[in-house]
């Protein structure tokens, strides 16, 4: 696993990602480690979100449509809520399930006024086709996978879609038979990626 991310940065982005569901808006800021900020962006949990995942059938540059309306409204909620990214921190997008997919794409809308980003995915779908990839082949990129999870075989492979960057593969912590969606829950991503590092 190469990345200039320290690990502390890494098991913070993920361990982020399961708590961002407790919060009231979709997204946290997490500024506690020096020199750093972590965007968080929060995955499925709503009947509106799964709305927002199943709009794979329309691209707007060569992004999955759904996903790049929901970074949308998380930037315009970080703008009405005042939230700061702080320009003299290094930015870290970080986000499971749709919230991966949702960093991946806000990765590809700041990028050009942001140039040293990294992102930190767990169970991400595919969140467009090869035009992204292309845009954030530089971008370093941890994206996980645990055991035998099922969304990021999501959407299609044969409907264009593609993910940006190889996949780490995390251990099943919980190996149980047919187990491809008990292999998305957040909390176990954690639990592999801590054992990953350690």
């Amino acid at each position: 696993m190469e990345t200039k991310l320290p690990k502390e940065v890494v098991l913070k982005a993920v361990k982020n990602c399961v708590d961002v569901y407790a919060h009231e808006n979709d997204f946290t800021v997490d500024k506690s480690i020096p020199g750093y900020c972590i965007l968080t962006v929060e995955g499925t949990s709503s009947m509106d979100d799964w709305v927002t995942n199943l709009k794979f059938l329309i691209r707007s540059d060569d992004t999955h449509r759904g996903f790049k309306s929901n970074a949308m409204r998380t930037l315009t909620n970080m703008v009405l809520n005042y939230e700061s990214l702080c320009r003299d921190r290094i930015l870290v997008l970080a986000g499971h399930s749709l919230g991966g997919a949702t960093a991946t794409v806000l990765a590809d809308l700041m990028l050009p006024n942001t140039p040293e980003l990294h992102l930190v995915t767990i169970g991400s779908p595919r969140p467009g086709g090869r035009g992204l990839r292309k845009r954030l082949k530089d971008v370093d990129h941890l994206r996980f996978v645990h055991g035998s999870d099922i969304v990021p075989k999501s959407p299609p492979f044969l409907t264009g879609y593609v993910h940006t960057h190889p996949v780490i593969h995390l251990e099943d912590v919980n190996p149980t038979r047919f187990d491809r969606v008990a292999d998305h829950n957040a909390a176990d991503y954690y639990t592999a990626v801590e054992k990953l590092l350690s």
